[in-house]
């Protein structure tokens, strides 16, 4: 009997304390997760919501388990995208860091922007591959002049018309998507004017 007492008067207790004690607050929203773009220099809004679909896009690729969870993650995150662009396909004062240029005999040359590791922003790198899109940069023009003279991993602040994402297979277009554009305006980040 004594024990049965004992133990009521504890729970009695409890109770009685439970009641006083203000609730707990609630625990902390998650922070959300950082935005990784190539350039040290701060990305504008647009800039960052694009590469946050594509670091999400990753993260749900890596945990997915089979070739068609894979396909999946790679179809929700165009469809995102196109949603996230909507009539608007243009890049305007966007940062990354210059990764490549190549020219060729026909006085054009390529341009390829680095805006978070592996996601890249460039015009075509062939005058076939662009004979219909005209993204390449006429090398004697002043676009075509400043980019000869960039270095690799240059930071550099550019606008363009986004015509649309490379198709290829799934590990390339969410690992490594490459977004064909036409620029219209480009400059180093530590110049004050744009090349237009």
């Amino acid at each position: 009997m004594r024990k049965l007492l004992i133990a009521t008067l504890l729970f009695a207790s409890a109770t009685t304390n439970a009641q006083t004690q203000p609730p707990a607050p609630p625990a902390p929203a998650p922070a959300p997760e950082a935005v990784i773009g190539s350039a040290k220099a701060p990305l504008p809004q647009r800039e960052a919501d694009y590469i946050v679909i594509i670091q999400n896009a990753r993260r749900q690729y890596a945990a997915s388990k089979s070739i068609d969870a894979r396909r999946n993650v790679r179809m929700a995150m165009q469809s995102t995208v196109h949603l996230y662009m909507g009539l608007s396909h243009r890049a305007q004062d966007w940062v990354g860091v210059f990764k490549d240029s190549k020219k060729n005999p026909e006085g054009s040359q390529s341009l390829e922007i680095e805006i978070a590791p592996g996601v890249t922003v460039a015009t075509w790198d062939n005058p076939t591959a662009d004979a219909t899109s005209d993204t390449m940069l006429k090398q004697s023009s002043a676009l075509g002049k400043l980019v000869y003279g960039l270095s690799i991993g240059e930071e550099v602040m550019f606008s363009a018309d986004l015509l649309g994402s490379v198709v290829g297979n799934d590990d390339d277009m969410v690992l490594r998507p490459r977004v064909i554009a036409r620029f219209s305006q480009l400059k180093k980040l530590d110049e004050t004017d744009p090349v237009h």
